[in-house]
């Protein structure tokens, strides 16, 4: 009978020192759920009472900074070119493998932008229409850098995008 009882000690033990790991993922489970309801914040109400016989955020008899904004009159030709040249550069700073031509797909949509505001321009603006062509000609040159690719047009197609925000106005 020793050795029987022997074999039942030893099953109590084991079934004493040994842990379920079905009770094992209950208890993480229980306390990953209290620290995560812990955790969240409760949302915040807020009460905004405002002055109802004011009819306005300013205060009386002040007059507003400005009234109209003093901006030249906008060109979409010029702007989706300076968009498309931007597109270019940001498409040059990529590490796509096919950056050059996404850029000069791009650069050939600005040129024919600035070739539709060339035309659009009446002919005694002549000050603007020769910064136009000459935009046009630094353009073809910053796309043959490009397509060479070359570590100077992204160089270029800044000085471009610059020269034209700073396109004189048209009459």
């Amino acid at each position: 009978m020793e050795t029987g009882h022997q074999t039942n000690c030893k099953r109590g033990i084991n079934r004493c020192s040994r842990i379920k790991p079905s009770r094992i993922i209950l208890c993480l489970s229980v306390l990953t759920f209290s620290c995560l309801s812990g955790c969240t914040a409760k949302p915040v109400q807020e009460t905004v009472t405002t002055d109802a016989s004011r009819s306005s955020a300013l205060p009386p008899n002040v007059e507003p900074v400005a009234v109209q904004p003093d901006l030249p009159a906008r060109d979409a030709d010029i702007e989706t070119a300076g968009d498309r040249i931007a597109e270019a550069i940001t498409y040059l700073h990529t590490r796509k493998r096919d950056r050059h031509e996404s850029a000069l797909r791009a650069l050939n949509q600005a040129e024919a932008a600035l070739n539709r505001a060339l035309r659009a321009r009446p002919r005694e603006d002549d000050a603007t229409r020769t910064a136009l062509r000459s935009m046009l000609k630094d353009l073809d040159t910053a796309e043959r850098a490009v397509a060479r690719t070359s570590p100077d047009a992204l160089r270029q197609l800044a000085t471009l995008n610059k020269s034209l925000d700073n396109l004189p106005e048209s009459k």
